[in-house]
């Protein structure tokens, strides 16, 4: 896939804030990521409640797990850049923890191990997590003064438990967690979360929410969904120029699919300064293959670094049904109206907003 235009457009403050912010991280985001894989190896009698009383431990090296990681993770994330960003494994080697110890203690010790040429760590602990326990967790790491940094300098990490790389998944392990997880080390924070839920990641729409989603749909599927526009706007593997900015009087847009390189990529609306609407056509093909239909989302995204929420706007959980030719959603003063060739008309419903600061 080619990249996705790359003429300069001026961007509400809220998107070009969270540009800004992604600037600082361009090392990280584009070209080759290279990481190093470590085995945490969790005694038998740990007391850590994300392990204890489960017996299983896998027997695999990290070597095994570079090999496989960097043949398919990579592969995912070189199409979901527009052939900008590719994570590199290589083979860190095993660290141990105690029996008193959690899974960051797995993290530090990795972290402590790890090579100068490490840009992160991505630790696969031997033992399964709890059912009621999270599968992973990630961190991107702190800036740095003069990129590219080594991991002990950012302590950019990822973490998940065996569970991916039991034997029930045979020589297939899923990747869509590991997937998830790299992108929250890349900076982007969850969408569809609902703290309130047993599983706050609600929507099939993007890998940074229920990653299992197309698993769900296609038993044999391994990777996680595709990515929402603002992530990718935040890495840089979006042009501005893929963004069409909606002006307060309204504007109509022939959006391009979201599996293609073809502008205009998605159009964005500003409610205020931290504030703003996109609104996008998701195709049900490649990484999406999973949704009922291809249709448009809309999702509110709500501050301008990892802290930010994207709420989607369209339907209930799992969010998947889109809006299609004839349909129109309404919410936060706006209307988006879907038409012929997904010619999509946004404007103001009941008066043209006024745009606020804080």
């Amino acid at each position: 896939m080619a990249a996705c235009g790359d003429e300069p457009v001026a961007l509400p403050p809220a998107v070009q804030a969270l540009v800004d912010v992604g600037e600082q991280s361009r090392w990280m985001t584009e070209g080759d990521d290279p990481w190093e894989v470590f085995i945490c190896h969790v005694p038998a009698d740990t007391q850590s409640p994300v392990y204890a009383g489960l017996p299983l431990r896998t027997d695999f090296t990290a070597g095994d797990i570079a090999t496989v990681l960097d043949r398919n993770v990579g592969a995912y994330f070189d199409v979901l850049s527009y052939g900008r960003y590719r994570p590199r494994f290589s083979a860190g080697g095993d660290v141990s923890i105690p029996a008193a110890d959690e899974p960051q203690a797995c993290v530090d010790a990795a972290i402590a191990a790890a090579s100068n040429d490490a840009h992160g760590v991505m630790v696969v602990a031997d033992a399964e997590h709890n059912a009621d326990e999270p599968g992973g967790f990630a961190n991107p790491g702190s800036t740095c003064a003069d990129p590219p940094c080594g991991v002990s300098t950012t302590r950019r990490s990822a973490y998940v438990g065996a569970a991916d790389f039991g034997p029930d998944w045979g020589d297939k392990p899923r990747m869509d967690l590991i997937e998830h997880e790299i992108g929250h080390a890349l900076g982007w924070p969850h969408s569809g979360y609902d703290a309130t839920a047993t599983n706050p990641t609600q929507s099939a729409l993007d890998v940074m929410s229920n990653s299992a989603a197309p698993r769900a749909v296609h038993p044999d599927r391994r990777d996680g969904p595709d990515t929402l526009a603002v992530n990718l706007l935040a890495a840089g593997w979006l042009s501005p120029s893929a963004v069409t900015v909606i002006p307060a009087a309204g504007a109509t847009v022939a959006l391009e699919p979201s599996s293609g390189a073809a502008s205009p990529r998605v159009a964005v609306v500003a409610i205020d300064d931290h504030r703003f609407l996109t609104v996008e056509l998701l195709a049900a093909e490649g990484f999406d293959d999973h949704l009922p239909a291809t249709g448009v989302a809309v999702h509110l995204i709500d501050g301008d670094d990892a802290t930010r929420t994207q709420t989607p706007l369209v339907g209930v959980a799992p969010f998947d049904d889109l809006l299609t030719v004839g349909e129109t959603w309404t919410g936060l003063g706006w209307q988006v109206a879907i038409g012929t060739g997904w010619a999509t008309t946004i404007e103001p419903a009941g008066g043209v907003p006024t745009l606020t600061g804080s």
